[in-house]
């Protein structure tokens, strides 16, 4: 789809479930801002907006009981987010609460988010038409939905993956299908393959004198070893503040808590939150966890990626295979020395063929927009098509 499908003007009801993890909130407000702008009724269930993530223009939000509590920027026990994820996921209240909400309010469509199983069984149970809205590569929701052992498991409560995704009428996917394992040849998940929701502008032109800007970015979420790997990080970066290849860094915390028992170098600033749009056409290496959309926003910038993944049972280590695999960087263990990350920095800073690809990428990627996509597609369930 290239272009708004010409449908009437009446304004349709449609009504997201989703919750507040990190990197699912960037396409879900990207798809739900552009059906507000196009006149639609927008509901987004279960997120609680923060300061620097306010909802798009238009768009309402509501919060789920279940999941009030939910705030993935603080610290958490030894099973980090896991307790969180499975209440979004499989939650009875969860259910229970989502139940209750479709039996009051009027939807022509409802999108839900990939992770809330529950959720998704009680909207497909309403016969509304109903589209799921993934936040990662495919390669990574079709090893874990189309697992047969969860499968087996979940299907007598009427949660089997596959069996959900086989009733919905759309598998909206947000990514690039050239970068994606899942995009090349066959793949188990019917994905409705929409492009990057992500926007992005060319490089600005960089005076020749100035020293490369490093961007710092490891997840709006908060992380196991979040405090080291940031300190090791950025001693690495002093170790670059002079000699034949300087770098200047800025550090972004994206909302979380951390503690840094260091001294500042003089070539690193660190800030709680600073627009990406803002400073990426000015950035010339990322520095990032491994996170889809974070990665996704670099890449369409054209700027190359070191990815050191903070959650090795998340999809940070395939984000950073593939950033390795297509010469669009580098990826390190987060346990990386500070001397190997220095080391690393300088090599994608200084190759050839990184920039080349990433730069190429970029132009790709900047033709897509799978915000304006992935509207069309949920008017066009809506509208029985």
């Amino acid at each position: 789809m290239t272009e708004q499908q010409p449908w009437p003007h009446q304004p349709l009801d449609v009504l997201f479930l989703s919750a507040d993890i990190g990197g699912n909130l960037p396409p879900t407000f990207a798809i739900a801002g552009e059906l507000a702008r196009r006149g639609h009724h927008v509901t987004i269930v279960g997120v609680r907006t923060r300061p620097q993530h306010p909802a798009p223009a238009g768009v309402t939000t509501v919060e789920l009981p279940a999941l009030a509590g939910m705030d993935v920027t603080l610290p958490t026990g030894k099973f980090g987010h896991g307790p969180a994820l499975m209440r979004m996921a499989l939650g009875r209240k969860t259910a229970r609460d989502v139940r209750s909400l479709l039996a009051r309010q009027r939807a022509d469509a409802i999108v839900v988010d990939g992770v809330m199983l529950t959720s998704l069984r009680e909207a497909l149970s309403t016969g509304t038409p109903t589209a799921v809205l993934f936040h990662s590569f495919g390669k990574f929701w079709e090893h874990g939905m189309g697992n047969p052992a969860l499968n087996a498991l979940l299907r007598p409560f009427g949660l089997s993956p596959m069996a959900l995704l086989e009733r919905c009428a759309a598998r909206l996917l947000p990514t690039d299908r050239d970068l994606d394992p899942a995009g090349q040849g066959s793949c188990r998940i019917a994905f409705d393959w929409i492009g990057t929701t992500e926007r992005a502008t060319p490089p600005a032109t960089r005076a020749p004198e100035s020293p490369p800007l490093v961007l710092v970015s490891l997840s709006t979420a908060w992380q196991k070893n979040h405090d080291d790997v940031y300190g090791r990080v950025i001693t690495a970066l002093g170790q670059l503040a002079n000699g034949r290849s300087p770098v200047r860094a800025i550090v972004t915390t994206g909302g979380v808590q951390i503690q840094l028992d260091q001294t500042l170098p003089a070539n690193v600033e660190v800030h709680v939150f600073i627009p990406h749009e803002q400073i990426m056409p000015h950035v010339d290496l990322v520095i990032g966890h491994g996170g889809h959309s974070t990665t996704l926003k670099a890449l369409a910038h054209g700027i190359p990626m070191l990815v050191l993944p903070l959650d090795t049972s998340s999809d940070q280590p395939l984000i950073g295979n593939i950033i390795q695999r297509n010469r669009l960087g580098r990826t390190l263990p987060a346990s990386a020395l500070p001397e190997t990350i220095a080391k690393t920095i300088t090599h994608i800073l200084t190759d050839h063929a990184t920039k080349t690809a990433t730069a190429r990428t970029g132009e790709r990627l900047r033709a897509q927009n799978g915000a304006r996509d992935g509207a069309d597609r949920i008017e066009m369930i809506a509208h029985g098509r």
